[in-house]
């Protein structure tokens, strides 16, 4: 009998609520702190799955490169690591209408350092 009002008890008590937040794939664990730091300031609004720019969005979807697998993911570090040394990323264009969005020296080190596949230096 004591069974049976234990399992009861037991059946009767809530669980407790575990809150399952989505992982911003931007913010993905392995993808370096400074490295989110720019996409989120300075990529991610044109360049998401929500995107209205759809160009932007063909070309580079960051909800679905931290998703990739490895060797899709250096295939497209790759190509980000090209724009960026020709000059391509950010576009004129758009620098035009949002000057803050231009990349300062020291952001764009960082993207091509990790863009291609080197290690950052000992400081």
């Amino acid at each position: 009998m004591a069974a049976i009002v234990g399992l009861l008890f037991f059946q009767g008590t809530p669980k407790p609520e575990v809150e399952n937040y989505p992982v911003h794939p931007a913010l993905a664990p392995d993808m370096p702190a400074d490295i989110k730091a720019i996409v989120e300031q300075k990529c991610y609004g044109c360049h998401n799955a929500e995107s209205k720019n759809e160009k932007g969005k063909a070309k580079l979807d960051w909800d679905a490169f931290e998703a990739s697998k490895k060797s899709k993911q250096m295939a497209t570090k790759g190509k980000i690591n090209e724009v960026l040394v020709d000059g391509d990323m950010p576009p004129a264009k758009f620098l035009e209408m949002k000057p803050e969005g231009k990349l300062s020296e020291a952001e764009l080190a960082t993207l091509l350092q990790w863009s291609a596949g080197k290690k950052k230096a000992a400081e």
